[in-house]
């Protein structure tokens, strides 16, 4: 049995304030890289609409007009005019951070940041970008330069007739501040959750300190109670309770088992409590009865009752030994003994019983009964003081050493049985 308090604000704090705590933050994360990315998209298909809006200016105000394409463009002349309406767009329309434009060979036709480089060869064409646009696909990716950051799209020019692949546009668009703005509005935007997801932790940790004040105050109320309860009921009672409850079996159900029956009885008791006062008797009698539980629970055995004088306990049906040796030990201690007064006398019996409950519907006994039990008490009355009575299925049990403290003694005749019985009968 768990004799401590459900932990349940330090499981509260470990897995709903901590795991809470942990859960939140990953939320919030997801949230963020979610929207982001979300916006991230968006953001990119209006950057390619601008850059096919950027294409369709050129073709209508260069290309159109001078009866030419990204193919025909070879005269230093049309390179001029090409470059000078691309600035001007850029410049008051579009706001591009960077443009560069290919014809489908791959020749540059303009380059924003270096003029020399017109008409030479895209060095690189092979290039997952350029060959996507080539496809007439869109192909993006992030680019970080001196703490700014920037998308770089491969957009494809086509022609406005054919609507076949003419060129490529490599557009860089600075989106550093963009970049800020989504966080800052991100995090604008959870702060409310926030502050409701801590103020719900706080309420709940507050109930939950409550619940756990008044479990503790529960359990250590009947674990105190439980405790009161075994010093007057026996262990076998209280495990058949505790059993019935955390296990849903049927409490006290009787059932046969082998076991081994112990009994210990003051010789002499009658008279010396008549001529004591009740207070002293009732003082060296627990003495006496601490004396012998602490050793007969020291081998392992359970205190079934005390009736007036006696002890009656019960061992596991293969502790026959650790029985006859509990026995032994009591008579010891009570010869070494200097609080202790009185003799006692011993029997140790083996065999089949019952176990269950006894009494009636409002007053019940979880104990033993059964032929053993009778005999087993008939031994213990047979006994002298300092003497250990035991049967002879209980000296077979016995290794030589413990065979050593007993003698054959004279068969005893049970009233209310014919047959005798072969007993032995030792000492310390």
């Amino acid at each position: 049995m768990n004799n401590k308090p459900f932990p349940l604000k330090r499981y509260y704090i470990l897995y709903a304030g901590i795991g809470g705590i942990v859960f939140y933050a990953m939320l919030f994360s997801f949230f963020i890289h979610a929207e982001r990315q979300a916006l991230h998209q968006q953001y990119i298909e209006n950057l390619v609409e601008k850059g096919s809006t950027f294409y369709r200016d050129v073709y209508r105000d260069v290309l159109e007009e001078n009866h030419a394409s990204f193919e025909t463009i070879q005269s230093d002349d049309m390179r001029h005019k090409l470059r000078d309406k691309m600035e001007e767009l850029i410049t008051t329309d579009f706001g591009f951070a960077k443009v560069n434009v290919f014809n489908r060979k791959g020749v540059i036709l303009y380059d924003y940041e270096n003029q020399t480089n017109e008409g030479d060869l895209y060095d690189d064409i092979q290039g997952e970008g350029f060959q996507l646009a080539l496809q007439g696909k869109t192909f993006s990716k992030q680019e970080e330069e001196d703490g700014k950051h920037f998308i770089e799209v491969y957009i494809p020019a086509f022609d406005l007739d054919t609507k076949q692949v003419v060129g490529v546009m490599e557009i860089y668009e600075d989106v550093t501040r963009f970049e800020d703005m989504v966080y800052e509005a991100l995090q604008e935007a959870l702060v409310i959750p926030t502050l409701i997801f801590i103020l719900f932790n706080i309420m709940l940790f507050w109930i939950v300190f409550k619940a756990d004040k008044v479990i503790t105050m529960n359990t250590c109320l009947l674990i105190k109670v439980r405790e009161h309860m075994e010093k007057y009921l026996s262990k076998s009672t209280t495990d058949a309770i505790y059993s019935s409850v955390t296990e849903k079996t049927e409490l006290f159900k009787g059932e046969m088992q082998d076991i081994v029956i112990f009994f210990s009885d003051i010789r002499g008791f009658t008279s010396y409590s008549e001529n004591e006062k009740p207070e002293v008797v009732v003082e060296n009698l627990n003495k006496l009865f601490e004396l012998q539980a602490e050793i007969i629970h020291k081998y392992d055995g359970i205190i079934d009752k005390f009736v007036g004088d006696e002890i009656m306990a019960m061992f596991p049906k293969h502790a026959s030994q650790a029985a006859v040796q509990a026995g032994l030990d009591i008579q010891q201690a009570i010869q070494d003994s200097q609080d202790v007064n009185f003799n006692v006398g011993v029997g140790v019996h083996y065999g089949e019983a019952l176990l269950g409950s006894i009494g009636t519907h409002d007053r019940r006994d979880y104990t033993v009964i059964g032929n053993i039990v009778n005999t087993g008490a008939r031994f213990c009355g047979a006994a002298k003081g300092g003497e250990v009575i035991i049967s002879k299925v209980v000296y077979e049990q016995l290794d030589e050493k413990h065979k050593a403290h007993f003698k054959l003694s004279e068969p005893l005749k049970l009233k209310g049985k014919e047959e005798v019985i072969e007993t032995y009968v030792g000492k310390p």
